[in-house]
């Protein structure tokens, strides 16, 4: 366990001693960027820290509709709902599910989208059975797949291609917390990757807080019609919504969003040429995460000034998992350090 005494950028501090920082969620650095913390505080004067009010009453704040309306053309969907969170959004989620709809769950699904039991086995395995009980079964109420899109503690991308196989309406729901921002070459994550089919409605539900600095959540959809289910929700109508002033800096900041993550992919890119023939290193060529072989543990890379991410997830009780967290912030020096560091 290594305390943090101040927000951690490429670098933080723990036991008075600065150390190289590859830890954490904040994949495009904006957490460390002057002039998109700059756009936070302009937005603080005119809009307030937060707007105590309900999504639904009288006196609406254009802004929500004007933040909804830039996520659904960067995510290339008919509507967005935002939500105080991503947790809350991928409740809503679940909650705009029809009674009676038969639910499969894969071997991946966030607690925000988990749905009773979830699948064992591979991604694979699970895509490849749904396949066939989906369009084999009957039933007016359309089931309903629910997933993770991105799996950050092992650095897999899921495949979703075998959607377009299916030949009855179903609902899709996708947790894309830590593929919104940083997957496609715009950043509109996981939604440029899935097939198009009438028979598949989506739903992506999404933290905007991982890569793109935003304390709130969002559920693009593929139907408007679900989109007004959403807004019908308690969870929409009865929470405080997400502070203006960082939905002004989502709508302020495109030019620095694309940078960043220029950025981002260029780290990326360098890093896993760096580290090709080192053996026990896992990563995803479009996923700013090493996974890390067990012996080079948290006191590993502490004896080196470097810190890691490396817990035990889901299960806090299970082994440690490490990883080397590359952000947009890290310089060619940090990267070429953390190479060292891995012998």
């Amino acid at each position: 366990m290594l305390p943090l005494h101040q927000n951690p950028g490429r670098t933080a501090i723990s036991g008075n001693h600065e150390m190289l920082f590859f830890s954490g969620y904040a994949y495009l650095g904006l957490n460390h960027h002057p002039a998109f913390l700059e756009t936070i505080k302009t937005g603080i004067e005119l809009y307030g820290a937060v707007y105590p009010s309900s999504r639904i009453s009288n006196t609406p704040l254009e802004l929500y509709q004007r933040a909804e309306i830039a996520l659904s053309d960067l995510t290339q969907t008919k509507e967005t709902v935002l939500f105080q969170s991503g947790f809350i959004a991928g409740k809503a989620a679940l909650e705009a599910v029809l009674p009676g709809s038969r639910i499969f769950s894969s071997p991946f699904c966030h607690p925000a989208i988990r749905s009773g039991q979830t699948s064992q086995g591979t991604f694979n395995d699970w895509a490849e059975s749904v396949i066939q009980e989906i369009n084999s079964i009957g039933g007016a109420v359309p089931p309903v797949l629910i997933s993770d899109a991105v799996n950050p503690i092992t650095a897999e991308v899921y495949d979703f291609s075998f959607l377009s196989n299916i030949r009855r309406p179903v609902l899709c729901i996708i947790d894309d917390s830590h593929g919104m921002g940083i997957l496609g070459p715009d950043g509109e994550g996981i939604s440029g990757c899935l097939p198009p089919n009438n028979c598949v409605e989506y739903m992506i539900s999404y933290s905007l807080s991982k890569a793109m600095n935003i304390q709130a959540g969002g559920i693009s959809c593929s139907s408007t019609e679900r989109a007004n289910v959403l807004r019908n929700s308690g969870w929409y109508a009865a929470t405080t919504p997400p502070a203006p002033s960082m939905l002004f800096a989502l709508l302020e900041n495109k030019v620095v969003y694309r940078d960043q993550l220029l950025k981002l992919k260029d780290n990326i890119l360098f890093i896993q040429h760096q580290v090709a023939a080192k053996p026990g290193i896992f990563h995803h060529p479009e996923l700013p995460v090493l996974v890390l072989p067990e012996r080079m543990d948290e006191a590993y890379f502490a004896a080196k000034n470097i810190i890691i991410s490396s817990f035990a997830y889901p299960n806090p009780e299970g082994r440690k998992i490490n990883r080397a967290v590359i952000t947009a912030l890290h310089t060619k020096e940090d990267l070429l350090k953390l190479v060292e560091a891995l012998g």
